[in-house]
This record gives C-alpha cells, structure tokens and sequence, in this order.
C-alpha cells in the first residue's frame, strides 16, 4: 500500500511505501510553528468587511448590502429567520 502526502491543492512530492517491510512514518512536521501570539490584534472589528461602529450590548451582525459590510444593529427590521422543522 502506497500513502502520498500532500497539501489540498499542491502537487505531491513524496510518495511512502508502506508493506509488510514494516516502514514507519516517525514525524510529520507541516508549516512552521508559531511561537509567540499576541491577543491585541485579534478582535472582531479588526476583520475586513466587519463594521463595528456603534456597537451596544445585544447588537448582532448583520450583513449591510447597501455598504457590503457586516455592522452591528440592534433592529432586525427586513430579516426572515427560518427555524426549520423539528
């Protein structure tokens, strides 16, 4: 049995031959690992496409056609929700 590793996408390099030789496959590394994250940068209104201005306890986003953005409204006034059958 063969197993070909490889990232969705990109073409695959290396092929393992896995049989009753008893080959093993001892590390897979992917990528680089990250050291040191910060949690300044990770916040919703930092996301392209996200305007959070006037944002309020209980407000949702909801995308804005007009403006191609999420923004965040408290009034749902022109939204169907479906709940689906149970």
């Amino acid at each position: 049995m063969a197993i070909k590793v490889g990232v969705s996408g990109a073409r695959v390099t290396k092929a393992i031959k896995v049989g009753a030789s008893g080959v093993r496959v001892a590390k897979v590394v992917v990528g680089t690992p990250v050291k040191r994250i910060t949690s300044g940068a990770f916040n919703v209104s930092n996301l392209g496409g996200v305007d959070t201005t006037g944002a309020v306890t209980g407000s949702v986003l909801v995308y804005d056609e007009d403006v191609g953005k999420f923004v965040a409204k408290l009034d749902l006034t022109d939204t169907n929700f479906n709940g689906g059958q149970y």
